[in-house]
Formats: C-alpha cells, sequence, structure tokens
C-alpha cells in the first residue's frame, strides 16, 4: 500500500493547525470557561483515533471530553457544545450503540413482548 489519497496520513493534511475540523456549536455561551486548548488536543485525539477505526480508544476521548471537561462531541455536525439546550436530547452523538430518537438508550418500549 503507498501513499494514496485514502490514506491515514493523507487523510490527517486537511485538518490543519488544530488536528481537527470540530467547531464550537454557535449556540454554545461563550461565556461557558473551558480550557479549549485541551479540547482542541483531545477532539485531535478522537479524530485520529477514528481515522485508524480505534473505536474504543475515540469513545474514551469523548467520554473524556464530556466527564472532564464537560463537552459534548457532535460528530455528524463536527460540532462540541459545553451546554445541553433544548433539541440536543435525541441528537446524535455518533458514538457506536448510539444516536436515533431515543439518544441510544436502549429503549424496549417499542415493541409489545406480550
Amino acid at each position: 500500500r503507498g501513499g494514496g489519497r485514502g490514506t491515514y496520513g493523507a487523510r490527517l493534511e486537511n485538518f490543519g493547525s488544530k488536528g481537527h475540523d470540530y467547531k464550537r456549536d454557535s449556540g454554545d455561551s461563550p461565556s461557558s470557561t473551558v480550557d479549549e486548548s485541551a479540547v482542541d488536543q483531545l477532539l485531535a485525539s478522537r479524530l485520529h483515533n477514528r481515522l485508524k477505526r480505534n473505536f474504543d480508544e475515540a469513545d474514551k476521548v469523548r467520554d473524556e471530553l464530556l466527564n472532564v471537561h464537560g463537552v459534548t462531541v457532535w460528530d455528524k455536525d463536527r460540532t462540541w457544545t459545553t451546554e445541553r439546550k433544548s433539541g440536543f436530547e435525541g441528537r446524535d452523538r455518533g458514538g457506536r450503540g448510539g444516536g436515533g430518537r431515543d439518544g441510544g438508550r436502549g429503549r424496549t418500549d417499542r415493541f409489545d413482548s406480550r
């Protein structure tokens, strides 16, 4: 395998100095204090793990962003936020096994079990 367009290294070149292409959600409060440098490093790590298909590590980084920094990542929108707002409740964060109308909570009430 050579250095074709689809290689991991070639894809990384598209992410600039931050190492990722996520943006802070425009509806997020700019007054919320967050270490954006640390968030940028973690988002880059998460993206790089996802590109390498190392999804368990990417999920650990996503969890660290949420639990340590209070940051929720929206992979489909390529955004992140520090607050929960109306309309985010059912939004897919992009992690494995998540998303959909129930937010990945594994609802079982969809089917009648009689």
